[in-house]
């Protein structure tokens, strides 16, 4: 927004959900945010994440009110969890890192801007990052490993965001990261979004979140995945 000559940003990491009855403690409600410093010259943004590996089921959670299925999620469930094996088969990084940040209409509404107008969010906002993120983890590569990935690696696509639908936060929070393989053309990566005007319902308003990719699931692909062949399509 004009008038602000810079970010500064936070992040806490959490369960996504944060509704009281999951146990064994009651979670604090958390939102993304942003506010201005004191001299009033650098906007000031908070975001929420959340390192996704096992896969839930917006049934199993029940739409948030399991909580002895959704805690499945946090540090010791994932490491008890059956599908977690470091064997070399699949990646061990995050499959996703779901973010609740703040919109860009709350940000220009903070920063003074009257009435700002919710297109300021609209076109591929998860994309984006998406892109950096890769972007990241080739420049963490090393040059050899960088190289073989770009002469012999089947290529990583950021496709178009999605909304869930419902559109609500429970179909948001249990529908991952969508990689599609494309066999030789690669694997095309979809987020889903969730994006709530500041005219919405105050529980969501101002929000809008991601699902990203991981940089370390990124640099997996590069050293090693991406130099597998295609899975066979599947029998008729």
């Amino acid at each position: 927004p004009p008038g602000f000559e810079a970010w500064q940003l936070t992040n806490e990491f959490h369960l996504l959900s944060d509704e009281e009855w999951i146990p064994p403690y009651y979670r604090g409600k958390h939102r993304p945010n942003v506010t201005f410093s004191a001299d009033n010259r650098t906007l000031l943004g908070s975001t929420v994440a959340q390192l996704r590996y096992v896969k839930l089921s917006v049934s199993k959670v029940f739409a948030g009110l399991n909580g002895w299925a959704i805690i499945e999620e946090e540090k010791a469930g994932v490491l008890a969890h059956p599908s977690f094996e470091d064997d070399g088969a699949e990646p061990v990084a995050a499959t996703e890192i779901a973010v609740k940040l703040a919109s860009r209409q709350l940000a220009h509404r903070v920063a003074g801007v009257t009435d700002p107008p919710a297109s300021l969010d609209t076109g591929d906002r998860c994309r984006s990052i998406n892109e950096e993120a890769l972007r990241l983890a080739l420049r963490a590569s090393s040059p050899e490993a960088r190289a073989r990935f770009q002469k012999h690696g089947r290529p990583l696509v950021m496709g178009p965001d999605t909304k869930p639908m419902p559109p609500a936060g429970p179909w948001w929070i249990w529908s991952y990261l969508d990689f599609r393989d494309m066999g030789e053309a690669g694997i095309e990566v979809r987020s889903w979004y969730a994006f709530y005007p500041l005219s919405g319902p105050t529980y969501g308003a101002g929000n809008h979140y991601c699902k990203l990719l991981s940089p370390a699931w990124a640099l997996e692909w590069i050293y090693t995945d991406s130099l597998r062949p295609p899975a066979a399509p599947a029998s008729a």
